[in-house]
């Protein structure tokens, strides 16, 4: 554990010096959430659209970018840098769990989830207003919040494991990042009904979906299933990830790097 433990010290003085990396990334923040108060602002006025107003879907918005930047591609990145570039052979040649040092790595994450989560606050009081919530949903909101930020690591690091298969695993995370998106901004209550059932099966959607639904139209009901959803999709990512770290570290042990 000591281990891992430095790992986690050593990228947590690394991610500190980014100082201006996290300003430019709080300043794009706000710029998506001032362009889509405006948009929604005009769009909706006082109405509201199957269930949100204007100053929820502001919130809503607001939690998917919260995820959305919290957790950027620089986690695939990382994991998909280091089997390209033979870093692995090296981490795997000492005593060390490839899996537990990228999740060492991916604990760095806190920092910027902190700082993303205070703004997304302010922000939200500012462009949203205050929110009438219930205890319970806001417990239900919490545990969402959290399966979604570790689903979407999840996901990222299996984009970077699909190094160990493809070379080029861009397309990838181009794909499945879009698919994220979609819901960032729109609600899927929004599509049409066809799409709503293709994107109830993907694990991407219990991404940003979950948590941004159940903080601004809440109901207990929904919210239960979408937290099953977002537990279901984090065994199916969990396995994927689990299957190709194995294979893969098992494919470099037996060819020696």
């Amino acid at each position: 554990m000591r281990k891992y433990l430095a790992v986690f010290k050593f990228n947590l003085k690394s991610e500190l010096n980014f100082k201006v990396d996290y300003i430019f990334s709080l300043l794009s923040f706000a710029m998506h959430i001032f362009i889509f108060n405006a948009l929604w602002d005009y769009i909706l006025k006082d109405n509201a659209i199957d269930g949100f107003t204007r100053s929820g879907l502001i919130w809503y918005i607001i939690v998917g970018e919260f995820i959305a930047y919290s957790i950027g591609k620089r986690c695939y990145i990382k994991v998909s840098d280091m089997i390209k570039n033979g870093e692995i052979a090296n981490i795997l040649s000492k005593p060390l769990s490839f899996m537990k040092y990228v999740i060492a790595l991916e604990a760095t994450s806190i920092v910027n989830i902190g700082i993303n989560f205070v703004f997304a606050i302010i922000l939200g009081l500012c462009m949203g207003g205050p929110l009438h919530v219930e205890p319970l949903q806001v417990l239900l909101f919490a545990l969402s919040l959290i399966l979604a930020l570790v689903l979407v690591i999840m996901v990222f690091v299996f984009i970077g494991l699909m190094a160990f298969i493809t070379e080029e695993n861009k397309s990838f995370y181009l794909v499945i990042s879009k698919t994220m998106l979609l819901l960032v901004f729109t609600p899927l209550e929004f599509f049409p009904s066809i799409m709503q059932k293709i994107l109830s099966f993907l694990p991407t959607t219990y991404i940003v979906y979950p948590p941004g639904s159940i903080l601004v139209n809440y109901n207990l009901n929904s919210a239960l299933m979408l937290i099953v959803g977002q537990i279901i999709s984090l065994i199916v990512v969990g396995v994927a990830v689990y299957v190709l770290n194995v294979k893969g570290v098992r494919s470099i042990n037996v060819n020696g790097g």
